[in-house]
C-alpha cells in the first residue's frame, strides 16, 4: 500500500503547479457531481415521497373520523343488520366491494376475524367504511402490512357494538 501511496505522491509532484490546480479542480468537480446525484437526489426524492405517503394517510383518517362522526348507520337498520349473522353481512359487503377474504375464523364473543392478502389499501378501508356506515361493524383490531407490489395483507377482527 505505501508503495502505491508513494507512487501516486511521485506522479503528483511531476506535476506541474498549474495541472495541479486542475486535477483539484475536477477532483472537487467529481465529488459535489458524485455527492448530488448519489445523497442529495436520493434523499430529496425520499422526503417527498414520504410527505406524500404522509398527506395520504391523514386525509384517509380525516374521511375515516368524519365517517365515524356521522354516527354510521340509523338505529333501525343496524337492528334489521343485527337479525342477520355478522359472517353473512361481511361475506356480502366483500363480495359487492371487491374483496376477497381468504380466511375467516368466528370467535367465541361474536367478533369475526378475517385475513386478507392482496388487496389494494384503499378499497379495503372503504369496505370498512362501508361496513360501518351501512351495517353497524366495528374494527375491533387491525394489522397490515405493505407486499412488494403495493398491496396489503390484513387480519382485521369486526364486531357489533353492544346494545
Amino acid at each position: 500500500m505505501t508503495a502505491f501511496l508513494d507512487s501516486l505522491r511521485t506522479a503528483w509532484t511531476a506535476r506541474s503547479p498549474r495541472e495541479r490546480i486542475m486535477l483539484t479542480g475536477l477532483g472537487l468537480i467529481i465529488a459535489l457531481v458524485v455527492g448530488w446525484y448519489g445523497m442529495v437526489q436520493p434523499l430529496a426524492h425520499g422526503v417527498a415521497a414520504s410527505e406524500q405517503r404522509a398527506r395520504r394517510a391523514a386525509a384517509m383518517l380525516a374521511d375515516l373520523e368524519a365517517a365515524a362522526r356521522a354516527g354510521g348507520a340509523s338505529p333501525g337498520a343496524v337492528a334489521a343488520e343485527a337479525r342477520q349473522p355478522l359472517t353473512a353481512v361481511v361475506a356480502a359487503t366483500a363480495q359487492a366491494a371487491g374483496v376477497t377474504v381468504d380466511r375467516r375464523r368466528e370467535e367465541p364473543d361474536g367478533r369475526l376475524t378475517v385475513w386478507l392478502t392482496g388487496v389494494s389499501p384503499t378499497v379495503m378501508m372503504t369496505w370498512l367504511t362501508a361496513l360501518a356506515q351501512a351495517h353497524g361493524v366495528a374494527v375491533s383490531d387491525i394489522t397490515a402490512s405493505r407486499l412488494d407490489n403495493g398491496l396489503i395483507e390484513a387480519q382485521i377482527t369486526l364486531e357489533r357494538p353492544a346494545g
